[in-house]
């Protein structure tokens, strides 16, 4: 293998491993054309871990590096690969720098749940605690929600969701108008962990799942 190693086609058939790291590129993602005409598919976590094992999902020998941002800690994987861009964004829609344009790509139902997971583990979130705390009993309750720059790509996601059986949800633009957001309340949230998680699994927060499953056994 050479220094920089990976594979090439990794994006050229589905499997659940394709669809989350889809899912994750397209949330904590981004390809770059610079200037000079070269061409990088980027990815970046706070999670060491899991970027190790999407470099080994694509049988990748690229650098994982580490920087520093506002938030803390972040690492990377940089790929430098016209045909991986070029896969990225004219079959999937991946757009450099990703903005309010960005719409879901046709995802086949069998894969849906992975990608889901792949893209809440990047742009997505979930809180469990107790809510109505003014009143004379608290409720449990269990939060979920997603975050794009594309009011339209979360829109698509809502749709695919309720074609996979959730029923609720909330999407909303910011009033600085620089996102919007996708919430689900505790029933829908419950759906979207029976979603996520539906089968034996190797990619995936850790942390975010057992938000779900701290959860789940304190109303068992």
């Amino acid at each position: 293998m050479n220094k920089k190693d990976i594979n090439i086609n990794f994006f050229n058939g589905w499997s659940h491993n394709m669809a989350y790291i889809l899912g994750f590129l397209f949330a904590d993602g981004n390809i770059v054309k610079t200037k000079r005409g070269t061409h990088f598919v980027s990815f970046y976590s706070a999670d060491f871990k899991l970027l190790r094992s999407i470099k080994v999902a694509m049988t990748s020998t690229h650098k994982l590096s580490r920087r520093n941002s506002v938030g803390g800690i972040v690492y990377r994987i940089q790929i430098g690969s016209k045909k991986l861009f070029d896969i990225l964004s004219v079959r999937y829609g991946l757009v450099p720098n990703k903005t309010r344009r960005m719409r879901l790509p046709s995802i086949p139902k069998k894969y849906v749940s992975a990608f889901v997971r792949g893209y809440f583990d990047g742009d997505g979130n979930v809180w469990s605690g107790k809510i109505h705390k003014n009143r004379k009993k608290s409720t449990d309750a269990l939060l979920v929600c997603f975050t794009s720059a594309s009011f339209f790509f979360l829109k698509d996601l809502l749709c695919i969701l309720r074609q996979a059986g959730l029923i609720g949800g909330s999407l909303h633009t910011s009033k600085t108008g620089t996102f919007s957001r996708l919430s689900f309340s505790t029933q829908d949230a419950l759906k979207m962990y029976q979603i996520m998680y539906n089968g034996s699994h190797t990619l995936f927060l850790q942390r975010k799942k057992a938000i779900f499953e701290k959860y789940i056994a304190a109303i068992a």
